[in-house]
């Protein structure tokens, strides 16, 4: 005999994987283009120097992008702003907006004047946090994705954003969905007030 308790998983269980399914339905993989997101000027990053810290200032306090580091800070953090060495469930990432080493080599990757900086003084100085967190954003809408977001709502470029924030640019672009209680977080931080 099955337990009521047994049921009562299996049931949510796949509520939970339909709500996944039907998120990642076609269509919920934005199209491709080529303009670039601009939360920061790539001119102003050269092959071998890394931001300046006023540069990097200036930046930061673009309007998409702290609506887009609240919303992310939201979902990850649940809006509190941890200590950047905080470590979140599952061992893998740090700080208010739950950056991975993964996600600070890919900005080395692109960015050869930053690969001077570990890991742990990124999750030590806030300004590099807040730095590598930015160009992190940047490439995965603008190099990966290819998101022309001129016109667009941004809170569609927030959901977007998060998407491939949670699941990296790999999984993101194969469509992978994310789970459906981040889903719902991500629909609260976006509904009208």
């Amino acid at each position: 005999m099955v337990s009521h308790h047994l049921i009562t998983t299996l049931y949510k269980d796949a509520l939970a994987l339909f709500c996944a399914v039907s998120i990642a339905m076609p269509g919920s993989v934005p199209p491709k283009a080529t303009a670039p997101l601009q939360l920061i000027d790539p001119a102003a990053i050269t092959i071998g120097k890394d931001l300046n810290e006023r540069n990097a200032g200036m930046y930061t306090r673009t309007k998409l992008w702290r609506y887009l580091r609240k919303g992310i800070n939201y979902l990850e953090a649940s809006g509190e702003e941890v200590p950047l060495r905080f470590l979140h469930p599952g061992d893998k990432a740090y700080g208010p907006l739950a950056l991975t080493p993964i996600a600070v080599k890919d900005v080395q990757a692109h960015y050869p004047g930053l690969r001077r900086y570990k890991f742990e003084d990124v999750i030590s100085k806030r300004s590099l946090y807040e730095k590598f967190s930015i160009l992190y954003a940047d490439m995965l809408l603008r190099y990966y994705i290819k998101l022309d977001y001129s016109g667009m709502p941004k809170e569609e470029v927030f959901q977007i954003l998060q998407k491939a924030w949670f699941l990296g640019p790999t999984l993101y672009m194969k469509g992978y969905p994310v789970i459906a209680s981040r889903e719902i977080k991500a629909a609260e931080y976006t509904a009208p007030v």
